[in-house]
């Protein structure tokens, strides 16, 4: 018997970005990943502060960005309620973004963005 393996595409943005101290890097170009695995999309972060927001989009292509959700330093992550798919992520200490059963819906273009709330 054949076990049909179903294979993913994921593209991500090279993007380093310096604004008032904080840098925000994500490296990983694309990645190729089988259906039922959980993947870590990195997102390095430096100098963030405690009053700083830290937000992951989902561009599926052909479609506007869409919030996942967001997270402040100090305080713990709130999921975009209006995301069709905001159960399937959730974010490490680390900032990098985990979704956690890869399925063909997730297939997208992924950004990691931040502001500071105190201005």
């Amino acid at each position: 018997m054949k076990m049909p393996t179903v294979v993913y595409t994921f593209l991500f943005s090279l993007c380093v970005e310096t604004v008032l101290g904080l840098t925000i890097t994500q490296n990983e170009l694309s990645w190729t990943k089988t259906e039922g695995k959980s993947i870590y999309i990195k997102c390095e972060v430096k100098g963030l502060s405690s009053s700083s927001y830290l937000h992951w989009y989902q561009q599926k292509d052909g479609e506007a960005l869409k919030r996942i959700l967001y997270f402040s330093k100090d305080g713990g992550t709130v999921t975009d309620g209006s995301h069709p798919e905001k159960d399937d992520f959730t974010v490490t200490k680390d900032y990098d973004l985990k979704i956690n059963s890869l399925k063909k819906i997730h297939s997208a273009v992924y950004y990691c963005a931040s502001w500071d709330g105190a201005q």
